[in-house]
């Protein structure tokens, strides 16, 4: 019943779904990160760094991501759905993942209000460890996403997972606060 209610939406609104769906996650992978991994107390939530995961996850990764993947399914097709999917894996983590993760380290950066000179700092402390954890992960993930998963909820499967790598991504961005010298 949920999942059909979703689908409806999904369907009429495909962009602004997977945005709130984005959001509501990255949302999800800094509770975890904040309240399970580094033990904070909820009377020390840190607001300020869930609300810049949310708007980086609804307004940047949620909607990139819903376009990404009809530009890819339209732009690489060839006769060989094989030689598509690996070519799509290709194009998503030789292209769309190193932008989506410098995206990430600069605009939260940004939001916290620091500086570029602070955003190119992080990115020199935690862009190279980030994208090599990317790698890791989502190749596999996508070879999988691209080969069975029908178009309109591919956004939806790798949100699912993104929840644990929105954990990691949070965690990241805590630690390159205090790693660059830049706390709030």
């Amino acid at each position: 019943m949920v999942f059909r209610a979703y689908d409806r939406v999904l369907r009429r609104l495909p962009v602004f779904t997977q945005a709130v769906t984005t959001c509501g996650l990255f949302v999800l992978g800094d509770l975890v990160a904040q309240h399970v991994v580094e033990g904070t107390p909820l009377s020390q939530h840190d607001y300020a760094r869930t609300g810049r995961l949310a708007l980086f996850g609804g307004c940047i990764a949620g909607p990139s991501i819903a376009l990404w993947y009809p530009f890819l399914q339209r732009s690489i097709a060839f006769k060989s759905d094989w030689g598509s999917v690996l070519a799509r894996v290709a194009a998503d983590q030789l292209l769309f993942a190193p932008t989506f993760t410098a995206g990430f380290i600069v605009s939260t950066t940004l939001m916290s209000g620091r500086s570029l000179t602070d955003a190119r700092a992080r990115l020199d402390e935690g862009y190279k460890e980030a994208i090599v954890n990317n790698w890791k992960l989502w190749p596999a993930v996508q070879i999988l996403n691209f080969a069975f998963v029908p178009l309109l909820y591919r956004s939806l499967i790798v949100n699912t997972i993104a929840t644990g790598w929105n954990t990691y991504l949070s965690l990241l961005s805590k630690r390159l606060e205090v790693t660059t010298g830049k706390t709030e």
